[in-house]
């Protein structure tokens, strides 16, 4: 006997918390954008004080690249706050259903504190390097691969969602919204 899957809708996963979890999620990739564009930009505070020459911090952008991939980084982390709270369902109908509504839930989270973690320790480290006149360059390294750090947090996301529920379509229109959300905030630039 084979087990189907219901299909992702809204009104499966609560309307309010569809909603709320929407909100959420946009309000953190907002949040999240501009502490990613102010820290890569302290960095420029340390370059600052080393040269004497303050008019380049007050005059310096980040490029579209930085501003793109931490743009699509904090849609991708916004969106594992709403996979936590759609997925906070208290009264799930059979056990092993509840235990993936769980693992979800738990899952979403831990990505997140685990990518915080690793970005806190790479901000770290390239305020070091950079400060010694050693020269870390994100783009120079790594190229168009690091965007797949945003790519990948948010598929997994949804491949925790699509555990319980069938949704090929919503994961074709989110990546489209993905993909505008996160260009729409590289476009906002501190």
């Amino acid at each position: 006997m084979k087990k189907y899957k219901s299909n992702f809708s809204i009104d499966r996963i609560g309307r309010f918390r569809f909603y709320i979890g929407i909100v959420v999620g946009i309000g953190y990739s907002i949040i999240l954008s501009f502490l990613f564009q102010m820290l890569s930009k302290t960095n420029n505070v340390v370059t600052a004080m080393n040269d004497g020459n303050w008019d380049n911090l007050i005059n310096s952008k980040l490029g579209f690249y930085y501003t793109s991939f931490f743009g699509l980084l904090s849609v991708s982390l916004g969106f594992c706050f709403t996979t936590y709270l759609w997925m906070s369902k208290l009264n799930f109908g059979k056990r092993s259903e509840a235990r993936k509504l769980r693992f979800a839930q738990t899952n979403s989270f831990f990505m997140f504190g685990v990518i915080m973690l690793v970005l806190t320790r790479f901000f770290t480290i390239y305020m070091g390097f950079n400060y010694d006149g050693f020269y870390l360059d994100l783009k120079e390294y790594f190229g168009f691969i690091a965007f797949f750090l945003p790519i990948s947090i948010f598929l997994y996301c949804w491949s925790l969602i699509s555990k319980l529920y069938q949704s090929k379509k919503v994961l074709l229109i989110s990546l489209l919204i993905f993909g505008v959300l996160g260009l729409t905030l590289s476009g906002i630039r501190t």
